[in-house]
C-alpha cells in the first residue's frame, strides 16, 4: 500500500525519537517515516522526499529548529511543522499565542493522536493548511528573522528543489522575469523571488548589486578592471573567469561600501 503520509521526525536524542516514532506509527499506520539528527540533517531529507509533515525539536546541535524552521517555510510548498518541546511555561505559552502546533515531551499518547487528528484536517483542507502556515511563518519573522537564514531554495531545470548555500552562490542574476543563480560547482539554478528581494536578504552576506540585473558575491570577485565610460568589468574567480559588467552608479556605491580608491 502506498503510503498516504510522508512524515519527518527530528530530534537528536534517539530515545526520543524512538518514542515518538514508536507511538506515531500505532497512529498513523499509513504514513511512511523519516529520521534526522540535526538541523542539516533536515533539510537534507526535505530536498529529497516529498515530507507533509515535520515533527521537529526546538533543542538540537548546529541550526536549531526555530532556524531549521524558517528555513523549511522560505521554501515553495513547505511541509506543516510541529514543534517538540520539553515543557516550559514560555515557550509553550508562545506557541499557544502565535496558534502553533506543537507536542510537549516526554510524549502523551493521547495528546498526540489529539494533534494527529488537527495534522490530518489540515493536509486535507487547504485553508486550514494555508492559515497554520500564515500563523508560523509570523511567528517565525520575529523569532528567526531571514537575516540568520543561510541557505536558499532554488530549482533545477528539471524543477527538482534543493537548498543552495550563500557562500556557494556566485553571483546572481535577473533575466525577464525570472532570476537565477550561478554557483561555484557550474550549476544555474532558478529562484522564485526577484533580484530586488535578494539584495536586501543577501546584503549581510557580502553579495552587492553591480548593475541593474546583477548581484555578485564579494568573496568570489577576481578583480576589477576599468572598462568604457566610468563603467567596469568584475571578474569572478571561477574556472571561466567570468566577466559581469559594472555600471558607473554601482560602482561609485561599491566603492563607499569597500573603502576602494
Amino acid at each position: 500500500m502506498e503510503p498516504t503520509m510522508h512524515v519527518l521526525i527530528a530530534d537528536d536524542e534517539a530515545p526520543a525519537r524512538s518514542e515518538l516514532l514508536f507511538i506515531l506509527q500505532s497512529l498513523a499506520p499509513e504514513a511512511r517515516f523519516c529520521e534526522a539528527m540535526t538541523g542539516d540533517q533536515v533539510l537534507q531529507v526535505i530536498e529529497r522526499e516529498p515530507i507533509q509533515v515535520v515533527f521537529l525539536d526546538i533543542d538540537m546541535p548546529g541550526l536549531d529548529g526555530l532556524t531549521v524552521a524558517a528555513t523549511i517555510m522560505d521554501g515553495p510548498e513547505p511541509p506543516l511543522v510541529v514543534f517538540a518541546t520539553a515543557y516550559n511555561e514560555h515557550s509553550v505559552r508562545a506557541f499557544e499565542l502565535a496558534a502553533l502546533d506543537y507536542v510537549l515531551k516526554p510524549f502523551d499518547e493521547r495528546r498526540l493522536a489529539k494533534m494527529m487528528e488537527r495534522v490530518r484536517r489540515a493536509l486535507e483542507e487547504r485553508a486550514v493548511l494555508a492559515e497554520k502556515q500564515a500563523a508560523l511563518r509570523g511567528y517565525l519573522a520575529l523569532a528567526a528573522p531571514a537575516e540568520g537564514l543561510s541557505k536558499l531554495w532554488c530549482e533545477r531545470s528539471n524543477a527538482s528543489r534543493l537548498l543552495a548555500d550563500y557562500g556557494d552562490i556566485l553571483w546572481v542574476a535577473a533575466e525577464n522575469k525570472d532570476t537565477f543563480v550561478q554557483t561555484r560547482n557550474g550549476e544555474r539554478l532558478r529562484v522564485r523571488r526577484t533580484l530586488q528581494d535578494l539584495e536586501t536578504r543577501l546584503s549581510s552576506h557580502h553579495f552587492v548589486r553591480i548593475h541593474k540585473a546583477y548581484l555578485v558575491n564579494l568573496d568570489h570577485v577576481a578583480e576589477v578592471a576599468p572598462w568604457f565610460s566610468g563603467a567596469y568589468q568584475v571578474r569572478i574567480a571561477d574556472a571561466g573567469r567570468t566577466q559581469i559588467p559594472m555600471s558607473r552608479r554601482y560602482a561609485l556605491r561599491l566603492k563607499r561600501l569597500t573603502d576602494w580608491k
